[in-house]
């Protein structure tokens, strides 16, 4: 029964961060990227609240100053940084680009893994590093004529970021649960990215940001803009992706193990890329295509030797304790 749960929570997690792209695409240039991205995460964050709480109780774990200072670091990486370049990056280059592109974000991972947490990097990791690279180069093709490079740059940088927001919580995640944890993130980015706006409008910030060449994030809108056309796409990317998406993919990982509910990002770059498609009209060439299936499989690789690692750590174990290992 709870390994159902598991994977209905699975379904559901798939099915609405792979529609965030296209939402987030129709919406574009309704919003400011910092206003929409400062919304939703702040929502998001209310959502997963009541859960974050229930688990800190069954964790008999309090919030300490430490933790806070962690909130606000992984809020600044995780939300104000990754997720705005993500927002931007949809005003530059197709919702299925971006979709597939920030879902190579493993890569990322594996690469941050080896350099901050001092993880070895196993044949199959290595396999799958490797053809992620491949992928993200058939879908970019630096060698088109028609790349949008600021468009790229901007997915890559989400990606990035995002990935060393998840390695950097690594431990903090072991302590605190992971929904506790995504939601003290998800408010202090969303206060960060508040305070941001808020110092937008002062006239010698605003001066220097122009001065930069950053006026677009010059008197950033708080409520302006919001109206009854373009309300639901935001309800739909706050409470429904942000929030019970991210619910959903956690409460998941309480039924099964991590490795069957990161399925939700191996099924997501066919979803997301087919959807924009229909939707959207998004062409998907046949370099996006095979861009994807080298993504896919080496997600396919990597969870694959991921599994087998396991199942050897458990079998030693249970051999150094004169047990009988049954697969």
């Amino acid at each position: 029964m709870d390994k159902k749960k598991g994977y209905i929570c699975i379904f559901i997690a798939t099915i609405l961060f792979s529609s965030m792209e296209i939402v987030l695409k129709m919406s574009a240039g309704e919003f400011h990227p910092i206003q929409i991205t400062m919304g939703r995460f702040f929502v998001g964050g209310i959502v997963l609240l009541p859960f974050a709480i229930s688990g800190l109780r069954k964790r008999n774990q309090r919030i300490t100053g430490a933790d806070i200072k962690w909130f606000a670091v992984l809020g600044l990486i995780g939300v104000l940084i990754s997720m705005t370049c993500y927002q931007l990056s949809i005003l530059h280059i197709e919702a299925s680009k971006v979709a597939v592109l920030f879902s190579s974000n493993p890569l990322f991972v594996t690469i941050f893994a080896v350099i901050i947490l001092k993880e070895a990097l196993p044949g199959h990791k290595l396999i799958s590093v490797i053809g992620d690279l491949l992928g993200v180069i058939c879908i970019v093709q630096p060698w088109h004529p028609g790349l949008n490079v600021t468009g790229v740059i901007f997915v890559l940088l989400s990606g990035m970021t995002f990935a060393l927001y998840g390695v950097l919580g690594k431990s903090e995640s072991r302590k605190l649960g992971g929904i506790a944890l995504t939601c003290g993130s998800f408010f202090f980015g969303s206060i960060e990215m508040m305070t941001f706006a808020a110092l937008s409008h002062i006239g010698g910030v605003g001066a220097f940001l122009e001065g930069h060449g950053l006026g677009s994030f010059v008197n950033i809108p708080f409520l302006e803009g919001y109206n009854m056309g373009n309300l639901p796409y935001f309800l739909y990317v706050a409470l429904f992706v942000t929030g019970m998406g991210y619910a959903s993919y956690f409460m998941a990982m309480e039924y099964v193990s991590a490795q069957e509910a990161s399925m939700v990002f191996f099924f997501k770059p066919v979803l997301a890329a087919a959807a924009a498609a229909v939707v959207l009209g998004d062409e998907i060439p046949p370099t996006m295509m095979a861009g994807i299936g080298l993504i896919l499989a080496s997600s396919l690789v990597s969870m694959y030797g991921d599994h087998k690692m396991q199942q050897r750590q458990e079998r030693e174990k249970l051999e150094d304790e004169g047990h009988e290992y049954i697969s």
